[in-house]
């Protein structure tokens, strides 16, 4: 059985292991599983007007999760608290979206990102107050170290990673961010490699996030003169692309990366 052959039949398992023979699940995310069905396509097309007309889901939900003692969550399974924090960012992106709706893109929104919409219990000048930066940057990042995630953070943007259908789950995370991983990168979309050519051309989220992925690929072989966040980035790329020829390609280094234009129109699902 080869080796690519092998992961796959693992990620499946991850995904479809039984909740139950897993550690007891510290949140209920079914609500948000089906308002994600409802109304997420499989392009990751958001049916914002809809939402709009008919917030209370969207609210219902977030209620819950903010009804969340923060102090408890450190006592969860590591993945319990990940897949928490990944629902937590994808409810408060849905839920700037349509208090500005109708709006072509979310950079057209002032300080989108640094609105502190989150907070556990009721809002109060002492209690910690969540953005959609703060979500990604310290309750992610900071604490996971895992550069997947980026991968898996939609922007509401038609140029960002498409947000699934279904909801993150403490059994079923890793898995969901490996697959996530793996359609990202293998989209040419968003990394288009052909080896022999001059030139490779990766998403900007590798641009803006370089440094993450120093984590786990901070010491790679050098591929050409470029900079060490570069690298890092080129190594999980072969890595995670599983493609030899690619990865050769990769290592050899005679190309030159590109970034193309990001583009933010808002990943608008007008039926």
């Amino acid at each position: 059985m080869s080796f690519q052959k092998k992961i796959f039949i693992l990620i499946f398992l991850l995904c479809s292991f039984p909740a139950g023979l897993h550690a007891a699940t510290a949140f209920d995310h079914s609500a948000w599983d089906a308002f994600l069905k409802k109304n997420v396509n499989e392009r990751g097309e958001v049916n914002y007007q809809s939402i709009t007309k008919d917030p209370k889901d969207l609210n219902d939900y977030l209620a819950s999760l903010m009804a969340v003692k923060e102090s408890e969550i450190a006592s969860w399974p590591r993945e319990e608290a990940l897949a928490f924090w990944l629902n937590v960012y994808h409810v408060v992106l849905i839920k700037l979206v349509i208090e500005n709706y109708p709006v072509t893109s979310v950079q057209k929104i002032p300080s989108f990102w640094d609105i502190a919409l989150f907070h556990f219990g009721k809002r109060s000048k002492d209690q910690s107050q969540y953005s959609l930066n703060d979500i990604r940057v310290k309750n992610l990042m900071a604490v996971y170290h895992d550069e997947k995630v980026h991968l898996a953070l939609s922007v509401a943007a038609k140029g960002g990673p498409k947000l699934m259908t279904e909801a993150f789950t403490g059994p079923k995370v890793e898995g969901q961010l490996f697959l996530l991983t793996r359609k990202f990168v293998t989209n040419p979309a968003y990394v288009d490699i052909t080896p022999g050519r001059k030139k490779i051309q990766i998403s900007r989220i590798f641009k803006w996030y370089a440094k993450d992925f120093k984590l786990d690929f901070g010491t790679p072989e050098s591929h050409g003169k470029f900079s060490a966040n570069d690298n890092a980035v080129l190594s999980f790329l072969a890595y995670y692309l599983e493609d030899e020829a690619k990865g050769e390609y990769l290592q050899e280094g005679n190309y030159k990366i590109e970034y193309p234009s990001f583009d933010w129109s808002l990943n608008d699902w007008k039926k």
